[in-house]
């Protein structure tokens, strides 16, 4: 069939041009093809071989043509030159140029072929235009696509995987190789969006491909191989395999998520009092940045970091902002897990851990600093009560409790001693009056205990 399809489309072109004689001042010699052809002019991917053949002539300055030696004679197709052949003493050129069948810009590509001849100080430039088509007879082919791991995470790289076969005449198939398979991906918006391409790549030896593209969202992925190449400013023609094309149904893929920020405060608590838990949940975008999520977090403890019990769980504002609070009751680790409650088309997160220490709560009560007024050298008090909060307010004996004098117009306190708590938790201490200002007493606390700072107390010094 290929060599009849060849005797069809055999061409011979005789390019023309008025026989000018050479000026006797040395001026370039005219030049043309006199003769030029192809063989054959349908070629496909098992008979990619075409030969070029021609002559080129020149006007000597009696006006006769005659062969021109040794020219260097570019083979073209569509502008480009595919090789370059001397012509032999009698200006004639035979010459066999493979077409390229595989990679992005295949040579074996429809379009006009010719010849040229560049020319030099003693000859004039010669072209053979518009030249010979060549016809490319295209392999039919069928294409596969799968996934390596499937697309459901948006942002991830998956593989799009699959083998692109030319389907022979008796029914069989065989790999193709080198050829360009582009992938492209539609969102899932009933048809509001256009599929774009998101990857390229090339088949290998066995015709197999395997192209890593990023998962852009939820939607349809569609693969398929050229099915006209460029031709420069002539356009498109046909190449080596028709095309091929695969779908996929709609691929459902969610964002990851994350808890940023997370906090749980304050550190140390006093038992009894409020811990509140803070953070934000994101969702990742296919390019890594982050948007708001829309996952509810649910507040976790654990005694141990490995055990949790599920508290209270919020909704997130419109920011991804949330704030959860709880009694605390026991030394423990705090964590927010979003698996019971994520967001529409949101993979789930668990935020990192926080521990907080619960110490019992201490307080200073009936405060006081005397006498007010007072006078310049004389003693002032200072005394109060130190109380713990164990399973209730109690006094707390045997504690040292700091004293403090801030003077007026000042803006630190500045140590002036220490008090002893009796059995009662009641502490006393006096000091010389030299200046007005306010006495405070606080209690440093312990490994289980809250520090505690009390109020403080205006002395006019007179």
């Amino acid at each position: 069939m290929f060599k009849a399809l060849g005797a069809v489309f055999a061409a011979v072109v005789v390019v023309a041009a008025a026989q000018v004689p050479a000026s006797a001042d040395g001026t370039p010699a005219p030049t043309r093809f006199s003769e030029f052809s192809i063989n054959p002019t349908a070629v496909d991917v098992d008979h990619p071989t075409v030969t070029y053949t021609g002559r080129v002539v020149y006007t000597d300055a009696g006006g006769t043509e005659e062969g021109l030696p040794d020219a260097r004679v570019c083979l073209r197709k569509d502008e480009v030159c595919l090789d370059y052949v001397n012509t032999d003493a009698d200006g004639r050129f035979t010459a066999p140029v493979t077409l390229g069948t595989t990679g992005e810009h295949p040579t074996m590509v429809e379009g006009n072929a010719g010849a040229y001849f560049q020319g030099n100080a003693d000859y004039r430039y010669a072209l053979v235009t518009p030249g010979v088509f060549l016809h490319v007879l295209p392999a039919k082919t069928r294409i596969s696509m799968a996934f390596d791991p499937a697309p459901s995470v948006i942002g991830a790289t998956v593989k799009v995987t699959g083998r692109l076969e030319r389907v022979m005449p008796d029914g069989g198939a065989t790999g193709a190789a080198g050829q360009v398979v582009k992938v492209f991906f539609q969102p899932n918006t009933g048809g509001a969006d256009p599929a774009v391409q998101i990857a390229q790549g090339l088949t290998a030896a066995d015709g197999s491909y395997s192209v890593p593209a990023t998962v852009p969202g939820e939607g349809y992925w569609h693969v398929e191989t050229p099915y006209v190449y460029d031709r420069g400013p002539a356009g498109n023609g046909f190449g080596p395999y028709l095309s091929a094309q695969a779908d996929s149904g709609v691929m459902v893929a969610n964002h990851r998520t994350a808890i940023t920020g997370f906090n749980a405060a304050p550190e140390p608590v006093g038992k009894g009092n409020t811990i509140t838990a803070t953070g934000r949940v994101v969702r990742y975008r296919a390019d890594g940045s982050t948007e708001p999520g829309t996952s509810s977090p649910l507040l976790q403890f654990s005694t141990d970091g490995k055990k949790w019990t599920d508290l209270y769980g919020v909704d997130p504002d419109a920011d991804g902002y949330f704030k959860i609070t709880t009694p605390a009751v026991r030394d423990g680790y705090w964590r927010v897990d979003t698996t019971e409650m994520p967001g529409a088309g949101e993979l789930p997160a668990t935020s990192g851990s926080d521990y907080v220490d619960v110490r019992y709560r201490t307080a200073i009560s009936s405060f006081n600093a005397s006498p007010e007024p007072v006078r310049k050298g004389k003693t002032i008090t200072v005394s109060g009560t130190l109380k713990r909060d164990t399973t209730a307010w109690k006094a707390f004996s045997d504690q040292s409790v700091k004293i403090y004098f801030q003077a007026k117009g000042a803006t630190t306190w500045t140590y002036e001693g220490s008090a002893k708590t009796t059995s009662t938790g009641h502490f006393s201490r006096g000091f010389k009056a030299a200046k007005d200002g306010t006495w405070r007493a606080t209690y440093s606390g312990g490994s289980s205990y809250l520090a505690v700072t009390g109020s403080g107390d205006y002395v006019d010094v007179r």
